[in-house]
């Protein structure tokens, strides 16, 4: 009980302060700091192998979460910044919107060409299974079309962080955990069960996000930005001496992901595709413009992104992973698992306990894995105590782990989101709520009504 009030205290407190202007860098830093000392005093351990010491285990963990996160994901992060600042600056997002403009501009709504980038994102989760890194690849690519078409950032910015809140890929770690545990055919169970499901539940998403998105931005007075006006290309100050053919270079790295998949050609990493694209891009701005110097300034800019994309995304990153890893350490989300043990057994009831608990431990600690793994564990033994088919309890249990991990302003997609737009990850999470809660209801209602127990 106390692991629950002292967790519930903090996330209130983490919330208020954020609310009030403080730096949210510095606040995550804080509370996860108090917390972790809280807990080592509290006798538990704050590291895998504690030393005992308190300095010594506390920034050695510190020190470890910067090398992993700067090291890994942090590094495609500050890839793709940069990456989005190099395109930006030879033309090649101006030449997406050329391209695009002559469809769209009949389209009086901003709102509907953003369903259409939700739905189009969407569909990159089968390539991109990583949250964060679909999330900050949409940032660099999507994100600066949809603003200059008319869309609030913040708007934009809800978009890429939700487009990997349904599962879509076979492929992807807790779909196969999920299959296993369910003692079910991956193929069977991805195809017949969970892709069915997440198409409903994005419908259903991208209509939420219409209106939802179009009543925050009236009411933060964003709305005479985005209003019912045809849009314009010769308002939007676009670079017009860059070729047509540079529309397909930002897309040149999901693109590689299908080819580079080790099977068509030797498998290449999203960063390493971005790496191969980068320079691919700056041979062709050699051959167009025949200026060295004219290249380098423009991969300067991309270095620079790099740059501040390490000081505004990955060490908010950081930020978050220690305040994540410190209600763990408290013991918060233990407490939290071990209060959903004493409900009834009527399936649907369990259903919702566990989808109610998953959600709630996602949203607390940033993580979809750490608690759908943490539940999916216990959800077999309960289906057969029960006399029910596991997938009942498991598919919509997934699902809401993901929507749950976009929901939380202190999980990976979402402050790198966040950081990316110049937005509070409180305000992107406000964003996020109600298109999330709209495909929690979904997912429910078509397990309750389409998955046999």
């Amino acid at each position: 009980m106390i692991s629950l009030i002292i967790g519930a205290l903090a996330l209130i407190a983490l919330g208020w302060l954020i609310i009030k202007g403080y730096n949210a860098k510095g606040v995550l830093f804080g509370m996860g700091i108090l917390l972790l000392v809280i807990a080592f005093f509290m006798g538990k351990p704050i590291i895998k192998a504690p030393s005992g010491n308190l300095i010594s285990d506390l920034n050695n963990y510190i020190y470890g979460l910067f090398e992993s996160r700067g090291g890994n994901l942090g590094m495609i992060i500050m890839a793709l910044i940069g990456f989005s600042a190099y395109m930006s600056h030879i033309g090649a997002n101006d030449v997406i919107i050329r391209v695009l403009y002559k469809p769209l501009r009949y389209i009086r709504s901003p709102y509907l060409l953003m369903i259409g980038g939700y739905l189009i994102g969407s569909m990159m989760a089968f390539a991109i299974h990583s949250a964060t890194a679909l999330g900050v690849f949409l940032m660099a690519t999507l994100f600066p079309i949809m603003t200059r078409l008319g869309i609030s950032a913040p708007s934009a910015a809800a978009v890429c962080a939700t487009t990997a809140i349904l599962n879509l890929s076979p492929t992807a770690a807790d779909i196969i955990l999920a299959a296993e545990k369910a003692n079910a055919e991956l193929i069977g169970f991805s195809f017949g069960v969970i892709l069915p499901m997440s198409l409903v539940a994005m419908v259903f998403v991208a209509v939420a996000h219409f209106f939802w998105q179009r009543f925050c931005d009236k009411q933060e007075g964003l709305i005479a930005q985005t209003s019912n006006q045809t849009i314009n290309v010769e308002n939007l100050n676009l670079n017009t001496n860059a070729p047509l053919f540079y529309f397909v270079l930002p897309f040149l790295p999901i693109i590689g992901l299908f080819i580079f998949n080790g099977e068509i050609a030797a498998k290449i990493s999203l960063g390493g595709l971005i790496i191969l694209t980068i320079i691919l891009s700056a041979i062709i701005e050699f051959f167009r413009t025949f200026s060295a110097a004219k290249v380098y300034e423009g991969l300067e800019v991309c270095y620079k992104g790099m740059a501040e994309a390490f000081s505004a995304v990955v060490v908010l990153l950081v930020a978050a992973g220690i305040f994540a890893h410190s209600l763990s350490s408290i013991g918060f989300i233990e407490a939290l698992i071990d209060s959903v043990q004493n409900v009834g057994n009527a399936a649907t009831l369990m259903m919702f306990a566990l989808v109610i608990i998953t959600l709630l431990v996602a949203i607390a600690s940033g993580s979809g894995n750490a608690a759908f793994f943490a539940f999916v564990e216990i959800a077999p033994k309960l289906a057969a105590q029960m006399g029910i088919n596991p997938i009942y309890l498991i598919a919509p249990m997934m699902q809401v782990s993901n929507i749950g991990r976009a929901m939380s302003p202190v999980s990976g997609v979402t402050v790198a989101v966040a950081g990316a737009a110049n937005l509070s990850p409180l305000l992107l999470a406000k964003r996020i709520s109600v298109p999330s809660l709209v495909g929690v209801a979904v997912i429910v209602i078509y397990t309750m009504v389409l998955i046999p127990q």
